[in-house]
């Protein structure tokens, strides 16, 4: 199974908690982001789905966005968000 979808839970706490440690604030992603297969590809890629209070916040959606595409090219592995998560 593709690392990404089996580990939704794990991408959202790990999107929350770069939110708390970088904004001071928590944010419930839950319904922000869906996880869906790429027709051409056949990946499993994280799409945005941002409410207007995120996509009202031009600074927290850019910041979403970039490492939201970052974990779909694998920059950022579940590796990487394990690591962060556990310091």
């Amino acid at each position: 199974m593709n690392d990404i979808l089996s580990s939704e839970k794990l991408i959202i706490q790990y999107l929350e908690f770069l939110i708390a440690e970088d904004f001071h604030t928590s944010c419930d992603l839950s319904d922000e982001i869906i996880f869906t297969e790429n027709i051409m590809s056949g990946k499993i890629m994280i799409v945005e789905n941002f409410s207007e209070q995120i996509s009202h916040d031009v600074i927290l959606k850019n910041y979403l966005e970039i490492i939201i595409i970052n974990i779909n090219l694998k920059l950022i592995t579940i590796e990487d968000m394990h690591r962060t998560l556990r310091n």
